[in-house]
């Protein structure tokens, strides 16, 4: 384990000079094994934790420019009361988000603490995720740039360089069946949204967007930036030709996806506590 002196550590305990950490593990070794060791003591702390991470999350798509005005939502399963979520509240700008304004929405789809509304049009989308998928934790949904207009192409994208490579085999198409939605309401169509998501973590709805999930919001929160971005590239490459694709030869494990996604989020935390810490607040 890595250890500092008494005097760096008296130098870093003034909240301008610490360095923030995700998880209370040193930053050395294997991702996986770092994701691993990370949970927390108590269900208060790991509460506070998930909401902490989604109001970064929050304030950090804000930062890469998405801001749907009433659209968009992101959640966190809370570690209690497990088929309940914490939520942002609809009309509050995600560059605003504090964790306490962090929404606790039942099994029903009520507001069971906080105070605010709440975009009711994406509640059975993730109650119908966190029923299917007991591993997800974090939930994330918005209408990024990119991404949206992507997805009017219908396909997923191509691993035509090595950092789009990470979603090859872990990402789904969504065309829902209009004529159900309009005959049984949005609950079928949640159905057909989680049977389509499976056990990959990131689904392209046609005409609409993108949605992603993991076992931590962290890891959540990774792939949809990294998707928009992925998204961007994927254009910009068919805007000047069609592009060659190099479908990689080995793919990494479950775990290993999860690991790196949680690992490669380290950064943007970092980045948003020490320039925005009211999102703490």
């Amino acid at each position: 384990m890595t250890t500092i002196s008494q005097s760096h550590a008296d130098e870093f305990s003034h909240p301008a000079l610490r360095r923030p950490r995700i998880h209370d593990v040193p930053r050395d070794g294997d991702a996986p094994r770092l994701h691993a060791e990370a949970a927390r003591r108590t269900v208060r702390d790991e509460r506070l934790h998930r909401k902490q991470q989604l109001a970064a999350s929050l304030r950090l798509l804000a930062q890469h420019g998405v801001e749907p005005g009433l659209a968009g939502h992101l959640s966190a399963r809370d570690p209690e009361h497990v088929d309940h979520f914490w939520v942002n509240p609809v009309g509050v700008p995600f560059s605003h988000i504090r964790v306490s304004d962090l929404l606790r929405i039942d099994s029903d789809g009520r507001v069971v603490e906080g105070d605010g509304p709440v975009n009711i049009s994406g509640i059975p989308y993730h109650h119908a995720v966190q029923r299917a998928r007991p591993d997800v934790v974090g939930i994330v949904h918005a209408h990024s740039f990119h991404a949206k207009t992507w997805s009017a192409f219908r396909q997923p994208v191509e691993p035509i360089i090595a950092d789009l490579a990470a979603f090859h085999e872990d990402q789904v198409v969504f065309v829902p069946d209009r004529s159900l939605d309009a005959a049984t309401g949005r609950d079928a169509v949640a159905q057909q949204f989680v049977r389509a998501l499976g056990e990959r973590n990131i689904l392209l709805w046609a005409n609409h967007g993108h949605w992603t999930v993991g076992n931590s919001v962290e890891s959540a929160a990774w792939r949809f930036i990294a998707y928009e971005s992925a998204a961007r590239v994927q254009l910009t490459a068919r805007a000047a030709e069609t592009p060659i694709v190099d479908p990689p030869t080995q793919l990494p494990s479950p775990d290993q996806r999860e690991g790196w996604a949680w690992l490669s989020f380290l950064p943007y935390w970092d980045e948003i506590v020490r320039a925005q810490p009211d999102l703490l607040d």
